[in-house]
């Protein structure tokens, strides 16, 4: 009898290992939404930037879970977190739309900012910046702008700044180079990387010293999930004193 016991409590000892190994790490959905060049998503849903750089970092560090990014529509992206298609939001910020009764912030590990582009002309200085009175705007359809008091609505934002919308920054910086729009917010870290693969643009645009809002980056993470936001917090030091980081850092030219 004793012996059946010690085989019985073997079995079930197996039993429950191989479960647990069979389960592996617990996946966590990354809501990706367009912002280069922080976030790219293909038209095939293929998500790339330093988004990418950041998850595979994150997947490697540790062994209890995997973040796997989610291609996320900006205009759905609050309705399919309440829906729980994704979990968390990387490069974002709590004060751009998000329920502080439903999701935490992390701690900022990122800087950025904003700036306006406008067609370079004879005589266009900073001063075509001070105003946006009578000038077409460009920006990207769902987002968040500081000129707007960050009031996302397609039809305040076409009605007050004849917004026309863009699907990306570089669509965005397009427009103003064929003068589709005349001016139009970008990123910083996005801009930078475009003139440097573009380089004949720099002469073309006109780039504010004027900041349309400055980045504090976090992840945004539901409540009473896993990772809490500490295990998250612990993993966002450990990223920033990487060798990973640094070269984000040198590569894009971001601020941490």
């Amino acid at each position: 009898m004793k012996l059946l016991f010690i085989k019985f409590l073997f079995v079930s000892y197996v039993l429950i290992f191989n479960s647990s190994w069979a389960k592996g790490p617990l996946v966590v959905k990354v809501g990706a939404t367009e912002f280069p060049p922080y976030i790219e998503v293909s038209s095939d849903g293929k998500v790339t930037g330093i988004i990418k750089e950041t998850i595979d970092y994150m997947n490697a560090a540790q062994n209890d879970y995997k973040f796997v990014a989610i291609p996320a529509s900006a205009m759905r992206r609050h309705e399919n977190f309440k829906k729980k298609f994704f979990d968390v939001s990387f490069y974002d910020n709590i004060e751009w739309g998000w329920d502080k009764t439903k999701a935490d912030a992390s701690k900022v590990f990122m800087r950025g900012k904003e700036v306006y582009i406008a067609r370079a002309k004879k005589g266009r200085a900073e001063e075509y910046f001070k105003d946006f009175k009578n000038k077409t705007m460009v920006g990207m359809l769902g987002y968040h702008y500081g000129f707007a008091n960050f009031n996302s609505d397609p039809a305040y934002l076409r009605k007050t700044f004849n917004m026309q919308s863009s699907t990306s920054n570089e669509s965005s910086i397009k427009m103003i180079l064929y003068e589709r729009g005349d001016i139009a917010v970008v990123s910083d870290a996005f801009l930078n990387w475009y003139l440097g693969r573009h380089p004949e643009a720099r002469a073309k645009l006109l780039i504010s010293k004027k900041v349309d809002q400055n980045y504090s980056h976090t992840i945004i993470v539901r409540k009473d999930i896993r990772p809490t936001i500490t295990e998250i917090n612990k993993l966002l030091t450990m990223f920033r004193h990487s060798k990973e980081f640094k070269s984000i850092e040198y590569r894009y030219g971001v601020t941490p």
